[in-house]
């Protein structure tokens, strides 16, 4: 793993309670944090189902940066969205919005192959 914080945007579907996905490496930040083309985003929002990045600090959970970052996602985009998280092991959290309208992130099992991903989503 790098220094440096990395990022990829995962592209895929989902059928019904699963969410199926290839990882598409897009940048390298800084040791505390990586920006990405948030264009490309909204170009191919119908695609994305997540992303993924690094913590190169070996923090397992998503930091109040990535709250931040993914409610902001969940809101502009209107879907839930997956937020993998590699720090020497992966961990993948689905961030959606609660009945009362706030988003939570919450853990959820996943198989990963390569850049190749299948995320459950019970609910």
């Amino acid at each position: 793993m790098s220094f440096n914080e990395e990022c990829w945007i995962i592209y895929g579907v989902r059928v019904k309670k699963t969410l199926l996905g290839y990882m598409s490496y897009e940048s390298e930040g800084s040791p505390a944090s990586v920006d990405f083309n948030w264009e490309k985003v909204f170009q191919f929002k119908d695609k994305i189902i997540g992303f993924n990045h690094t913590h190169p600090s070996g923090m397992e959970t998503p930091s109040s940066i990535d709250d931040t970052t993914m409610i902001g996602w969940v809101k502009a985009l209107g879907k839930p969205l997956i937020c993998g998280i590699h720090s020497g092991e992966q961990n993948v959290f689905l961030y959606e919005r609660c009945n009362d309208s706030t988003v939570r992130w919450r853990p959820v099992p996943f198989y990963k192959m390569g850049n190749i991903i299948k995320v459950t989503i019970l609910p």
